[in-house]
């Protein structure tokens, strides 16, 4: 019976952390959709053209609204698979956790970012650390954008943690 239970928790930790990075994934599409952004709630005096680059920055929220059901109910297992687990098993749900952070700070930033791009006055030089930063925070932002996509591999890391976690408990018929 003990067995089982911590079996049937281990399977479903795993399946979640499956559809967690497949939900990364649809966060991550660089292919927009017409609406995507609009639900943002504008501020009073908010320009068109503004509104268009914060409702462009707002869709990594949006995105993750739709399919925010992994991530949620990981979060209500995790100190539950940790008690039966062990405190150090709680580390692939942490790394989880950090890369959503991740994603919406990069957010956050590029509403800054292109905001200031060809709004502000740079010299040639802050204009190159501008464009460096603000691509640091998109290749964070889309998938594919960087080469390497080094967020992919981070979630595949903490996938696979958590499967080398999983499957010794699974495998233990």
């Amino acid at each position: 019976m003990v067995w089982k239970r911590k079996y049937e928790l281990a399977e479903e930790v795993l399946s979640l952390f499956y559809e967690a990075r497949e939900s990364i994934e649809i966060i991550r599409s660089p292919y927009g959709h017409t609406g995507e952004g609009k639900t943002r709630k504008r501020k009073e005096k908010e320009t068109e053209e503004q509104s268009e680059i914060l409702d462009r920055a707002y869709v990594i929220y949006e995105r993750y609204e739709k399919v925010k059901t992994p991530f949620t109910k990981l979060k209500s297992l995790k100190y539950r698979f940790m008690a039966i687990f062990g405190e150090d098993k709680g580390l692939p749900f942490d790394n989880l956790s950090k890369l959503l952070d991740k994603l919406f700070f990069a957010s956050y930033k590029l509403e800054k970012y292109w905001n200031d791009q060809g709004r502000k006055k740079f010299t040639d030089e802050q204009f190159q650390k501008h464009v460096d930063k603000m691509e640091k925070f998109e290749e964070i932002i889309w998938s594919d954008y960087g080469e390497p996509d080094l967020i992919s591999e981070e979630i595949n890391k903490v996938v696979e943690n958590i499967e080398t976690i999983c499957k010794t408990i699974i495998q233990k018929k």
